[in-house]
């Protein structure tokens, strides 16, 4: 099942957004899947329980036919079954969280800061 979102507009023109997904369980595993290729500065962070599941942060090109594991700068997947933190590298379609092999009592924050190139500003 898809975990649904919420956005913030942290500066306040519509510039730098705040997308979270509250919280992915062992039954709410997938986070609905958001624009990405807009994007000019990305970076995703995961918080929580995760009684030992891991989260991916992935990517689309195909509307959501297919997704695939994205990366941060050093090239290193961005899979986590810890807390973390990271900048990602590239820019794609769509966007979203997914954890697996998580116990009953995983719950998983997950928020991601995005910065368009071109700030609407005026």
């Amino acid at each position: 099942m898809a975990l649904a979102i919420t956005q913030s507009d942290i500066a306040g023109d519509g510039s730098v957004m705040l997308f979270t997904w509250n919280a992915l369980d062992a039954n709410n595993n997938v986070g609905n899947a958001i624009a990405f290729a807009q994007w000019a500065d990305r970076s995703v962070q995961m918080n929580g329980t995760f009684n030992a599941a891991t989260v991916v942060w992935e990517g689309s090109n195909d509307g959501g036919t297919t997704f695939t594991t994205l990366t941060n700068p050093s090239g290193t997947a961005i899979s986590h079954n810890a807390a973390a933190m990271d900048a990602v590298t590239e820019v794609c379609q769509l966007a979203r969280p997914r954890s697996s092999g998580g116990g009953i009592a995983q719950s998983i924050i997950v928020a991601a800061v995005l910065r368009r190139a071109n700030p609407m500003r005026t």
